[in-house]
């Protein structure tokens, strides 16, 4: 069993309520970034598709904790009228001499067929392969998606060794997995899953969450490292650390409305950036933070918040260990130490 009964339909009954008062936007989001390739510095451009929304957020599992992107999305989509956009605003956003990584967010799986059928799935990915500036194509999926079938689709329609396929496997503790965040699949799945991801000749990125639900910041800074120990293990291209920020309508919203969790420090991110490049120097660390330096996402005391969302935003794009090497300094960085130790303190 991967999910803990009890705590899933809790989670179901918030989701319900929440499910209501979605807005069912069909408008295809786009946007341009800087961006760290495996080759360097460049741009990423940014879709997120108006599909029906993560097939786990929608099933009677209700979905994990923490996330609230399936708000976002339609009950059904309009696949035409997405694509003649999705056409558009792609070409608009290539410029001679520039390199891109290509972001196709769904807010769920873009493998998985009931999001958007393996028609249309080829349709996007051939249009992407027309262009040589693109020289990353990323896809979100969840493992149970990632088939033999999915994969042979991606290589009939673009160069797969393009392809990374960005995994939110959170942690690799299995007991995070199901008491913690109801991921609905255990660390074995996202090995295997891995596995023919690598095989097909594609990459893996995965997202690691910081600071799930009942997971002290001390334990989850423990967490984090040694979730990374094990996909370096197994070989993972690209790790994105993902601090948590509080979404609308979920059981996480419940426990911060209550003052039962607070958001993560910023010190702590900077403390894992740290620790894991120093260990891994040739992995590609991606640490962007959501609602940065506001309550509803990780902060410190609000005078030193934006020199380190600074910092940590400039490490990213260039991997470079010494953008963050700074001894920062401010009052709360005490604050911060002190409420470690009394988490490790009074948890052991």
């Amino acid at each position: 069993m991967k999910i803990d009964s009890e705590f899933s339909k809790t989670i179901r009954e918030i989701r319900e309520k929440s499910l209501e008062d979605r807005s069912h936007t069909r408008k295809v989001v786009h946007w341009v970034e800087d961006h760290r390739l495996l080759s360097g510095p460049g741009k990423a451009i940014v879709f997120i598709l108006p599909t029906r929304g993560c097939s786990w957020a929608l099933s009677k599992s209700g979905g994990c904790s923490i996330c609230g992107y399936i708000y976002d999305n339609p009950q059904e989509s309009e696949y035409d009228i997405m694509l003649k956009t999705y056409k558009e605003k792609l070409h608009e956003s290539i410029k001679e001499g520039e390199i891109y990584s290509l972001k196709l967010f769904t807010s769920g799986s873009f493998l998985d067929a009931s999001e958007i059928p393996e028609d249309i799935q080829k349709r996007i990915l051939e249009e992407a392969s027309q262009f040589k500036e693109i020289l990353e194509i990323v896809l979100e999926s969840r493992p149970e998606y990632v088939t033999k079938k999915a994969l042979d689709t991606i290589a009939e329609s673009t160069d797969i060794s393009k392809v990374e396929v960005a995994i939110g496997l959170e942690s690799a503790n299995n007991d995070i997995l199901m008491k913690s965040i109801n991921k609905g699949f255990f660390w074995e799945d996202f090995e295997k899953a891995k596995s023919r991801i690598t095989g097909a000749g594609a990459r893996v990125k995965a997202y690691l969450l910081f600071k799930p639900p009942f997971v002290s910041e001390y334990n989850s800074i423990q967490d984090i490292i040694q979730s990374v120990s094990k996909l370096n293990e197994v070989g993972v291209d690209t790790i994105s650390i993902n601090a948590i920020s509080i979404h609308r309508g979920t059981y996480l919203s419940i426990l911060f409305e209550k003052n039962h969790y607070r958001t993560p420090w910023l010190w702590s991110l900077l403390h894992i950036c740290r620790e894991i490049k120093s260990s891994y120097p040739k992995l590609r660390l991606i640490c962007d933070i959501v609602a940065a330096g506001t309550q509803r996402g990780a902060h410190n005391c609000g005078n030193c918040d934006k020199q380190i969302i600074d910092a940590l935003k400039k490490f990213t794009l260039s991997q470079n260990l010494e953008d963050i090497s700074e001894d920062f300094v401010c009052s709360c960085k005490t604050e911060w130490k002190s409420y470690l130790f009394e988490e490790k303190v009074t948890l052991s």
